[in-house]
């Protein structure tokens, strides 16, 4: 446990960083290398991504900035996505229990589609989406986020086509990303899901990413986010692809 805790602590610490430079992909990092190197079970590995991404949001939230989110479209958005994430855990737990090589395979999927969705740049629409769009992407953010914590590509991709400002489709993001995690572990607390070492990895991960997140905007790097991104995308695409082969070999 203390090896694994060690190699945890610095895929939070890395996941966390490329988070605050870019705006992108902890989830996924977390989600893909710890299932491909089998540093946790997928389940702790997703809680704990549950916890500490709703805290970056909380933290992305103060200040006044929830307040330039629109509800209307949020409450679409939630009317799809919370029974979806609730199928989305039960499936977590069903296949978890028996059949792993199934859920390492959806994982490696899901990866490998979280990153050509980000790869794909959404040209700005000149009216807004209407709410059954919403409705729509809500189901399928909400399966993604229940299985693997991994809501963020679907709904980014559209909030991202919005003729709306950047900061109210930041704003609205880091709202998703909150009520979505908390739904979650409502949820999994609800069905007496959690155990203590989720617990444990989250408490362990939250001074990791808090003080990470600190430091990466106190001194950030000479390179560009958008390099970053492309290497981040390049390594997560190749952990999602081999870990489609490890399930299925």
């Amino acid at each position: 446990m203390h090896d694994i805790s060690i190699w945890l602590l610095l895929l939070f610490v890395v996941g966390s960083y490329v988070q605050s430079l870019t705006g992108f992909a902890f989830g996924l990092i977390v989600m893909s290398f710890a299932g491909l190197f089998s540093l946790v079970s997928i389940e702790v590995a997703a809680f704990s991504v549950s916890v500490l991404s709703m805290t970056n949001a909380a933290t992305g939230l103060y200040g006044g900035v929830w307040k330039q989110v629109n509800p209307r479209n949020l409450i679409v958005y939630f009317i799809a996505s919370t029974p979806a994430i609730a199928l989305g855990v039960y499936l977590l737990n069903y296949f978890g229990q028996n059949a792993l090589n199934w859920l390492q395979l959806f994982l490696g999927i899901t990866i490998v589609l979280a990153c050509l969705m980000s790869l794909i740049k959404p040209k700005q629409g000149a009216e807004p989406s209407r709410p059954w769009v919403y409705f729509v992407f809500g189901g399928i953010s909400g399966i993604f986020g229940g299985l693997f914590a991994t809501s963020g590509p679907p709904i980014s991709y559209l909030m991202y086509r919005q003729p709306i400002s950047i900061s109210v489709i930041r704003a609205t993001l880091l709202s998703v990303f909150f009520i979505s995690c908390l739904m979650r572990i409502a949820i999994m607390g609800v069905g007496g899901q959690i155990t203590a070492p989720m617990i444990w990895v989250s408490l362990l991960g939250l001074p990791c990413v808090l003080i990470t997140s600190l430091l990466a905007k106190r001194y950030p790097p000479n390179i560009s986010p958008q390099v970053i991104k492309r290497i981040a995308l390049i390594l997560l695409l190749l952990s999602g692809v081999s870990l489609t082969l490890k399930a299925l070999l």
